[in-house]
């Protein structure tokens, strides 16, 4: 049977059950609580579910399996490293971000800051910061569905728009029940691709002895060759240098530790106990999931040292599948990439959806509208946010991995002292939280615009989130000593 219908079968396949199981959502969502937190009633297994999926989208599976195909084992130390080090400290906010109602995470900055300001700056940012990590997703699974389905770009990444249209209009619920389809896909493709691998190359062994004699260029679009022994160094020719490597936990790292999306997870499980224990069994899982990731980096790269027909390191796994390890079970793989990137944009769809309705509308502009009334601006919202990522999908960014550290270093820059240092240190002050807010995000779009990666090799939320420190602290104590903290901002 012809590829691509043997594609199309399981595609659909995937769509049917999707379609079927995010219906239920539909029905229980009755007011705000319901559609942004589930209720808060979501126990260990489904928010474990939810959880994993959100964290493993496009970036993981497509970006960081074609960079280590690309750069080797730097790669890990750029973004798997930070993400795992963030994720140490989403149990530290889950000890203490339960103990507040929150609909949102930008009202805490109310709660604790007393300020209608930061919070309306806090869903300004959640809107603008979720829409642009969104061509992610959109950009991966349209590279995916080009590549299997032999259709045009622009077409495929109308099909995903479809899918995640439909899951968030039905809220949390909707989208739990979803990603506990979309999380088993992920793992099971995860390690199946890596079997076949391992099959192919020989065993782990062979496979890395295999990887230190590469020295060919990945695919065209890279400055230079591999070098030998490069893809198995830390530090290697043609991937970040040491210092943009350790500066990247202020990207990836902070930002997903102060990441609205993880923070929404805590607050939707049951109690704190289950929040507490999602995080840690979830990161077990993803640690997993991620050696099968850099089994099929490595030896993809040993089973085709290069591939001329690609230009971007988003583009490897598909085609990997597709004409490397082509088999009975490829249809099935095609369906796990697809499910990692909608079960991340449905997710983010709905915080950016609540950043505007909640947190800037109600806050601001209409203290007395109804939850009625919130629910149809959210789904209207989610129309508008997932149309703007479509339209800036038309022309996506080069690298979805180096992108992404990019977007989260925003959270890094304003969501992390105003959240971590509001919850756990008494003298965190309404001035310096809205101050360092500003400065962060100042400072870390200069660095941007003044390209201080390419000529400092740092990245550009390290000097952001030191302006950020740097505003906080000292007004903080200032703050402590004179009462402003009662004063208006």
């Amino acid at each position: 049977m012809n590829k691509s219908i043997v594609y199309l079968i399981f595609f659909t396949c995937y769509t049917m059950v999707l379609l079927f199981i995010g219906k239920g959502g539909f029905k229980r969502t009755r007011n705000l609580r319901d559609y942004l937190l589930a209720s808060n009633s979501l126990g260990l297994t489904i928010s474990m579910a939810t959880f994993t999926a959100t964290w493993f989208s496009a970036a993981s599976m497509q970006g960081l399996s074609g960079s280590i195909f690309a750069y080797g084992y730097n790669t890990v130390l750029y973004a798997v490293v930070p993400w795992f080090l963030g994720a140490t400290m989403l149990v530290w906010l889950a000890t203490r971000l339960k103990q507040y109602d929150l609909l949102t995470v930008p009202e805490f900055f109310y709660i604790r800051y007393g300020s209608k300001s930061l919070q309306a700056l806090g869903g300004l940012m959640i809107v603008i910061i979720y829409i642009l990590y969104i061509i992610i997703q959109i950009r991966g699974f349209g590279i995916v569905i080009s590549e299997f389905l032999d259709i045009n770009y622009t077409f495929s990444i109308l099909l995903v728009y479809l899918f995640v249209m439909y899951t968030t209009f039905g809220g949390l619920f909707s989208v739990a029940r979803t990603d506990s389809l979309n999380i088993f896909l992920i793992v099971v493709g995860v390690f199946l691709a890596a079997g076949l691998i391992l099959k192919d190359t020989g065993g782990l062994w062979e496979m890395h002895q295999q990887a230190a004699l590469i020295d060919t260029k990945a695919f065209p679009g890279l400055p230079q060759a591999t070098e030998p022994g490069g893809l198995l160094a830390p530090f290697s020719k043609g991937a970040a240098p040491p210092l943009l490597t350790i500066t990247s936990l202020f990207g990836w790292g902070l930002g997903l530790a102060a990441n609205p999306q993880y923070a929404i997870r805590i607050n939707s499980a049951k109690n704190t106990g289950t929040a507490i224990r999602m995080i840690c069994y979830s990161v077990l899982l993803l640690a997993v999931m991620y050696l099968g990731i850099f089994v099929i980096g490595i030896g993809s790269r040993v089973l085709q040292p290069e591939i001329a027909s690609i230009m971007s390191v988003d583009e490897v796994l598909p085609f990997v599948i597709n004409n490397v390890i082509y088999s009975r079970f490829s249809g099935f793989l095609l369906v796990s990439i697809v499910a990692a990137a909608i079960s991340t944009a449905n997710s983010q769809l709905l915080v950016a959806a609540s950043g505007f309705s909640y947190d800037i509308y109600k806050n601001i502009f209409q203290p007395s509208v109804t939850d009625e009334r919130l629910l149809t601006i959210n789904r209207a919202f989610v129309f508008f946010a997932g149309t703007v990522s479509l339209l800036l999908s038309l022309k996506p960014p080069e690298s979805l991995l180096v992108y992404g550290g990019y977007i989260w270093g925003f959270f890094t820059t304003t969501f992390l002292l105003p959240l971590y240092g509001g919850l756990f240190w008494k003298k965190a002050s309404r001035r310096g939280a809205i101050y360092s807010f500003i400065a962060g995000v100042t400072v870390m779009v200069l660095g941007i615009l003044l390209n201080v990666e390419a000529r400092f090799q740092i990245h550009p939320a390290f000097p952001g989130f030191l302006a950020s420190c740097a505003v906080f602290f000292p007004l903080g104590l200032k703050d402590s000593k004179i009462g402003a903290n009662d004063l208006d901002t």
